[in-house]
């Protein structure tokens, strides 16, 4: 295991399922410490199997709420998420990032490694650290499986402020990504 992905793991939540000895090419994260939060609940890494959040399997079920992004998520397994909703996933050797708002999937590293050395460079602009933060002062800890969703999109200039956020279950907040990813798009 390399320095970056010890380092977050090491910073993270206690598991959320007991380690995954099963988890392919997820092992490296999984089999260490099965789903965690990072980052004031900025960042989840999802487990495998039972959990108290959906894990990688259950979640990136197509009809779960992928579908409406039709073929541009084929090939992609989503293992974690930051605390709007956006996503992080590998497809093949790669490591890419997803915009539920506009359903942009760009490459973001070349391995766990490189992704985890991307978060733990620079937890603010990946995750929305400062900004849970803020938000949890004011309304209390995000419950299990809640992100944040803007009030007003950002991909509509919606401020990325506390002010402009509530909480929502994470599938109702792709849900509601997904919707106004298919109103923008037919435009």
């Amino acid at each position: 295991m390399g320095d970056a992905l010890e380092r977050l793991i090491t910073a993270g939540s206690p598991g959320l399922a007991p380690p995954s000895r099963d988890a392919g090419v997820l092992e490296p994260l999984l089999g260490r410490r099965n789903g965690f939060y990072v980052f004031d609940s900025a960042l989840l890494v999802r487990p495998q199997g039972d959990a108290p959040v959906l894990d990688v399997a259950a979640w990136n079920a197509p009809e779960l709420w992928g579908a409406v992004y039709g073929d541009a998520l084929d090939g992609v397994t989503f293992f974690a998420e930051d605390v709007f909703g956006g996503q992080f996933g590998l497809r093949g050797d790669e490591v890419v990032s997803f915009d539920p708002e506009t359903g942009e999937v760009e490459h973001l590293a070349g391995s766990l490694e490189g992704w985890a050395a991307e978060i733990i460079e620079d937890p603010e602009v990946m995750t929305g650290h400062p900004i849970v933060r803020e938000w949890q002062a004011t309304h209390g800890p995000l419950k299990p499986g809640e992100r944040l969703v803007p009030v007003v999109p950002f991909a509509l200039g919606g401020e990325f402020a506390a002010g402009n956020l509530r909480a929502l279950r994470d599938v109702e907040a792709m849900r509601f990504y997904g919707n106004l990813y298919s109103i923008t798009t037919r435009a």
